[in-house]
């Protein structure tokens, strides 16, 4: 039992190579400049929100996410506590993950589909922004994913099969592989 338990602590997460950052930089979706097109879609497609400004900007025009994704972070500094408090306030049951920087962690792929379908709301402990990923692979077609693109505006995703194959692409990076002891100390020599 004690094996296992070390297994999975060493494949908790999957870090996301540079190469993927790289490219994740470019938005992967339309980008809105004004959050009335959402308010529009809201009414057709269930909303998977991803960070605190865009779920807060979607609650003040009155569109409730089917989930909300946070960190209570902006620009990875504290969020405002009375916009915490807005979050807290607006969804009760809060389901917590962790969530290292840089990184996508096994809990929440292995989690994602629960979560999606029970919504609610889903507070990261470390790095929200690459959750979207495992969002939008494990979307429904009823779904849309929503996040914020700095300086730009409002990212809306449709989880169609070709931007899930490229979520897919980003998502496969090598894992680390378990030495036994013996392997261990042959390496050391």
């Amino acid at each position: 039992m004690r094996v296992l338990l070390k297994i999975s602590a060493v494949l908790a997460f999957m870090k996301i190579s540079e190469q993927a950052r790289q490219k994740l930089k470019k938005p992967l979706g339309k980008v809105y400049n004004s959050l009335e097109k959402v308010k529009l879609l809201s009414k057709k497609y269930r909303i998977i929100s991803v960070g605190d400004i865009c779920t807060l900007a979607l609650l003040c025009i009155g569109v409730r996410p089917h989930l909300a994704v946070f960190d209570l972070k902006y620009m990875r500094k504290p969020l405002p506590k009375q916009m915490a408090a807005i979050l807290k306030r607006e969804f009760k049951n809060i389901i917590g993950i962790k969530n290292k920087h840089g990184t996508v962690s096994d809990k929440l792929l292995s989690d994602a589909k629960t979560i999606i379908k029970k919504g609610g709301a889903l507070h990261v402990d470390g790095e929200e922004d690459l959750t979207a990923l495992v969002f939008i692979k494990n979307a429904s077609p009823k779904d849309i994913i929503v996040y914020g693109q700095p300086n730009e505006g409002i990212v809306v995703v449709k989880p169609d099969k070709k931007i899930k194959k490229f979520v897919d692409s980003l998502l496969v990076t090598p894992r680390p592989r378990l030495l036994s002891k013996s392997a261990r100390k042959q390496k050391k020599r």
